[in-house]
């Protein structure tokens, strides 16, 4: 069970990653391209790089999850008893 935990924020984590990295500079370059209306993406991005800005968002997410809506839920809960 802990296996499948793993490989899904792996995954998670990962996949946005290549995309950031490789898809949307070249889907954007592709239509820049037809449309000409700025420059063009620098697409030398560094998959590392990029795998720790998502880890760095996710842990700030997490962080905000666990600090203001934790507790919110917790007083609904708490007042419905």
């Amino acid at each position: 069970m802990k296996f499948d935990k793993i490989i899904s924020l792996v995954s998670s984590l990962i996949i946005p990653s290549l995309l950031y990295t490789y898809y949307y500079p070249w889907i954007y370059n592709k239509i820049n391209s037809y449309t000409g209306r700025g420059e063009d993406l620098d697409d030398k991005m560094d998959i590392l790089n990029v795998i720790l800005v998502f880890i760095v968002t996710w842990i700030l997410i997490s962080l905000f999850i666990l600090i203001f809506i934790i507790p919110i839920i917790l007083k609904k809960f708490k007042y419905k008893k």
